[in-house]
């Protein structure tokens, strides 16, 4: 098996955190890098870094065609003003 520990030639999976998660939970958030397979990204960009400096294509939602013709909605922006049930 090439997955359960880690040593030389085999790959892995995981995150390098900015922060300790046993300090502050919200730490968790903090992810600098992704490694899958082996293959390190920054999880900034998610361009893969390491032995392979290269740029990542765009993910399927970004794509013109997706389905996504609403652009991305923030908090406190919505189709409906917010209005008390009254109409108010």
């Amino acid at each position: 098996a090439q997955t359960g520990s880690l040593k030389p030639g085999k790959l892995a999976d995981l995150i390098v955190l900015d922060a300790n998660p046993l300090e502050d939970i919200r730490n968790s958030e903090s992810v600098r890098y992704t490694m899958v397979n082996g293959r390190l990204y920054d999880a900034a960009t998610m361009n893969e870094i390491g032995n392979y400096d290269k740029k990542r294509t765009k993910f399927f939602f970004e794509l013109e065609g997706s389905g996504n013709a609403w652009p991305m909605m923030t908090e406190g922006q919505g189709l409906m003003p917010a209005q008390c049930r009254c109409g108010r």
